[in-house]
């Protein structure tokens, strides 16, 4: 075998690996540096949803409680104690924000560097979404608090607990869930959270993985989405945590950072 046979082999090789990593450099970074919400990238949501009014209501998500301030992506949130001007959906209190991605993204490595809001009632989340009917419904959700069915219910939830959820549909059987132990989040420092979403293709299986400051917490390969979908961040006031007993509080993402691993699984509707 001459040399030029000897490195067909390898250049194989090396193109199969180059190929792979420009599968895996198109990736989408936000530090929030400008003074404002980049609209290029971004959407604030105005909306509400999953009230139960026989458990207590609340007012949604508004633009107006998000915004961008030394460095940071700010999402505020309102408690019961709030008396402040701004209203929400029919609520003064119980109001928060959320911002969502104007581009959809599929297989990949989803990254928040975040100061999650530091009360165990208002839900700070990170989250894809994808939502065509109660069948299709395709998300993969990072919530906190968690422990909100502990023993006495959303009275235990507990920020150092937190939720890593996915979805195919609403019901039970169409999404899974762990509720498990993170270490105190609210210590008023930064912290990474992330998720690796795969569609699977070739001989991978389709699995998510969700990290905490690059700490494996939970992995599923059961009900993996394969829509490419909006991200989401932001606070919201679900009937199922504790009583935001608090005025006005915050959430505070550092950076966003999204890779993404374009693989033969994902689904463009």
């Amino acid at each position: 075998m001459d040399k030029k046979q000897k490195l067909k082999p390898i250049l194989l090789v090396l193109i199969m690996l180059a190929g792979t990593l420009e599968s895996r450099s198109q990736s989408f970074f936000d530090d929030f540096n400008g003074k404002k919400l980049d609209r290029k990238y971004w959407k604030k949501a105005n909306a509400k949803w999953g009230e139960n009014l026989s458990k207590g209501t609340h007012g949604g998500v508004i633009p107006e409680n998000v915004f961008v301030q030394d460095g940071n992506l700010v999402v505020r949130a309102h408690g019961n104690y709030y008396k402040g001007p701004i209203w929400g959906h029919g609520e003064k209190n119980r109001v928060g924000g959320a911002v969502y991605s104007k581009r959809k993204f599929a297989s990949g490595s989803y990254e928040v560097r975040a100061k999650i809001c530091p009360q165990p009632g208002a839900l700070s989340a990170f989250w894809t979404y994808y939502y065509k009917n109660d069948t299709v419904n395709h998300e993969i959700d990072f919530e906190f608090p968690g422990r909100n069915q502990a023993p006495n219910g959303p009275s235990d939830s507990d920020l150092s607990w937190g939720l890593m959820t996915n979805w195919r549909g609403v019901s039970t059987e169409r999404h899974r869930n762990a509720d498990k132990y993170f270490g105190d989040q609210a210590d008023g420092q930064y912290h990474l959270y992330r998720f690796e979403w795969h569609t699977g293709g070739d001989s991978s299986k389709p699995r998510i993985e969700w990290y905490f400051d690059n700490k494996l917490m939970h992995a599923t390969e059961e009900m993996v989405p394969d829509n490419a979908s909006a991200f989401w961040i932001g606070i919201w006031f679900p009937h199922w945590v504790a009583r935001p007993d608090f005025d006005t509080d915050y959430m505070y993402v550092d950076w966003i950072r999204i890779t993404e691993f374009n693989e033969k699984g994902d689904r463009r509707r």
